[in-house]
């Protein structure tokens, strides 16, 4: 009997540690190329929805396209935030090619930084990105999302 419950137990502990592991790791502002190295602050832009398309996946996932590119909300992981017309002038918007280049250059500036040729990565390591909604004249929502790659 007591075998059994020492086996539940020690299987809930390392349930509970991975994913803690897993959500926390999620919102990381930084990253690094290898272990042990130096840590680069992500690069944080703001993309407006004015030209893009909406899709409720299900009642936890939302999914952005605006300009060939994909962009994920997961009510799990990541954060949403309403905020008012006055602060949303004070927050400078890009489009999704300024975007891409944005990512781009900073992966060229560390490249050189390093003196090492690092390939680009699909999974947009170095970039955090949220998505303004305007709701009405005075109110916006702010979605923090993840950039999926896609091909054009």
């Amino acid at each position: 009997m007591e075998l059994k419950t020492a086996i539940k137990m020690r299987r809930l502990f390392l349930l509970i540690i991975f994913f803690s592991h897993f959500i926390f790791s999620q919102t990381k502002k930084y990253y690094t190329l290898e272990k042990q190295t130096k840590k680069y602050p992500k690069i944080v832009r703001y993309i407006s929805l004015n030209k893009g398309e909406k899709i409720i996946h299900d009642s936890n996932t939302i999914i952005f396209y605006i300009d060939y590119q994909t962009f994920k909300y997961n009510k799990n992981i990541h954060r949403i935030d309403t905020c008012s017309s006055s602060k949303i002038k004070k927050i400078k918007t890009v489009t999704v090619s300024q975007l891409r280049k944005d990512e781009f250059n900073e992966h060229l500036n560390l490249s050189k930084e390093n003196g090492r040729k690092i390939p680009l990565s699909l999974s947009h390591y170095n970039s955090i990105v949220f998505i303004i909604e305007k709701l009405s004249s005075e109110k916006y929502i702010i979605y923090e999302v993840d950039w999926i790659y896609q091909i054009r």
